[in-house]
């Protein structure tokens, strides 16, 4: 087990304290302890609450307005096949979800709607929530799909978000150019907030915490229903302006954006710099997050939400896919962004085609295998017909989760990310399934973050790139066993026990109840 040490890093404990306070929790309260998450970007905030609730935790989501296909439950969830449209609104109702339910502790809409649903949930109002429940679905289906009026219905919403922000960035101007001051008391307490950082840009404004304010009020009574508020990225804001206490998940959000001079980056900063404690998911975010000036105490190295137990039982269930034996099959699922300028978006997929351009030359029984989708999708197709490589690489469509742990394990190995010093789902996974896996990693970070790296093949230039792969290619069976190794590394340092334990130590020393 671990713990988190006055530096904010992960150092082994003799115990598990968290998980034992919150059975002393429940039996002084009567209850389990309940958590609200806010935000849902990439379903971290569903993974969360699914683990959560395997210990008992009573968790629950308000996904408002985000339908975006991997922020939805059926993705990670149930089994469809079909094209569901623009993945931005997908249309759910096109395939067949097998008499799929999403939970009834996960809410996804027009936040008021959202609110309404968790709240009859929280009150045993099943009638009531199913009632709210239908009502979000409608709202969903009204501007999923691609017709004219999902369209229209859209932009109406676009431009009603913009209008929001209008008075407050008119009042900025008139505060800022003509009396030179603001007096606004809740505003200057927002930029006592920022004040206590180290960001580098201006204070933040009235118009950057506008959109965020013009939806609090059906927040704030609910938030006072939950022991622990949890927002993820942004999110913060509504606890912060309701001045409620709440716990910060970034997931990428403090690589950057926080020492950005724009509305997002003041928004983002203060957001973090304003809550009671903060989830640090990516190892290069912990250095991030101090620079930015929150306390080592604030803040816990966790691992993104995953599910172990849940790849270990398809693992099992699937014991006949293997690595083929006539050929070295390389998968890469990463989404193809290499032109971007932006450290949090691109992957680096150049660099791998040209070193396996060159380690295909050497060995004619190599296969790249790759995922159509990414922004810079049609450029990479460009560099490996310069390469002479189509006929050595394999285009798969995007697929959901068993068809892509299926491909894992009959891959020899998993190539994710070669830009950025840290990993994420891909990664994870493909450890979890004893895949061998090359990516980009600061092993002395990871060590700091897990308290012991991962067994994996760390590559970021195109040198060290085609160094990894022939080192696959040279042991193609894996006989050194990292693999085996990686599955271990995953059990002791990234298990669903592990990531609910972390989550409920930190809750434990800032709620302060109980021993």
């Amino acid at each position: 087990m671990t713990s988190v040490d006055t530096f904010g890093t992960i150092t082994p404990s003799l115990q598990s304290r968290g998980l034992d306070w919150h059975r002393r929790f429940r039996e002084d309260r009567g209850r389990a302890l309940r958590v609200l998450h806010l935000g849902n970007i990439a379903n971290n905030a569903f993974n969360n609450a699914r683990i959560q609730r395997q210990y008992g935790i009573d968790a629950y989501v308000i996904a408002y307005e985000t339908y975006h296909i991997m922020a939805s439950p059926e993705w990670e969830e149930a089994t469809f096949e079909g094209d569901l449209g623009d993945p931005f609104y997908p249309d759910w109702t096109k395939v067949d979800l097998g008499g799929y339910q999403r939970p009834r502790w996960f809410a996804s809409g027009p936040l008021e709607l959202c609110c309404s649903m968790i709240s009859a949930e929280v009150d045993g109002q099943a009638d009531l929530a199913n009632g709210f429940r239908r009502s979000l679905d409608r709202a969903r289906q009204s501007v999923s799909g691609e017709t004219a009026t999902a369209r229209a219905i859209r932009l109406g919403q676009k431009i009603k978000r913009r209008i929001r922000r209008s008075p407050a960035m008119a009042r900025d101007i008139f505060m800022r150019r003509v009396l030179a001051r603001d007096v606004d008391p809740e505003q200057k307490r927002l930029v006592a907030v920022w004040r206590q950082g180290n960001a580098p840009a201006s204070p933040p404004s009235a118009a950057d915490f506008a959109s965020y304010r013009a939806r609090l009020a059906p927040l704030v009574n609910l938030m006072d229903r939950f022991d622990v508020v949890q927002a993820y990225a942004t999110d913060g804001a509504w606890p912060l302006l309701a001045q409620r206490p709440y716990f910060g998940y970034e997931h990428g959000t403090l690589r950057a954006i926080p020492f950005q001079d724009d509305s997002l980056g003041r928004l983002t900063a203060t957001v973090f710099l304003g809550a009671d404690h903060i989830f640090v998911t990516n190892i290069d975010c912990v250095p991030a997050a101090r620079r930015l000036g929150v306390p080592p105490d604030r803040i816990t190295p966790l691992p993104h939400a995953f599910d172990d137990t849940k790849l270990a039982k398809f693992q099992a269930a699937s014991d006949g896919i293997r690595p083929p034996d006539d050929c070295v099959v390389f998968f890469h699922p990463a989404r193809h962004d290499w032109l971007d300028a932006d450290p949090s978006l691109v992957k680096g997929n150049d660099r791998l085609i040209k070193a396996f351009a060159t380690v295909s030359r050497e060995n004619d029984q190599s296969r790249l295998v790759m995922i159509e989708w990414g922004r810079d999708l049609d450029r990479s197709r460009e560099l490996i017909r310069s390469l002479n490589l189509e006929a050595r690489v394999q285009w798969l469509s995007p697929m959901r989760k068993p068809q892509l742990w299926q491909t894992y394990l009959s891959s020899h190995a998993v190539l994710d990310q070669f830009v950025l010093p840290s990993f994420g789902g891909v990664t994870f996974e493909a450890l979890a399934l004893g895949r061998r896996v090359i990516t980009n990693v600061d092993f002395q970070s990871a060590e700091e973050f897990f308290s012991e790296a991962p067994p994996i093949l760390s590559a970021s230039t195109e040198n060290e790139i085609a160094e990894a792969l022939r080192k696959v290619i040279a042991d193609r069976n894996d006989g050194r066993g990292i693999g085996d190794a990686g599955r271990c590394w995953i059990q002791r340092n990234h298990s669903a026990k592990r990531i609910v334990e972390l989550q409920l130590e930190a809750y434990r020393k800032r709620i302060g109840v109980g021993p």
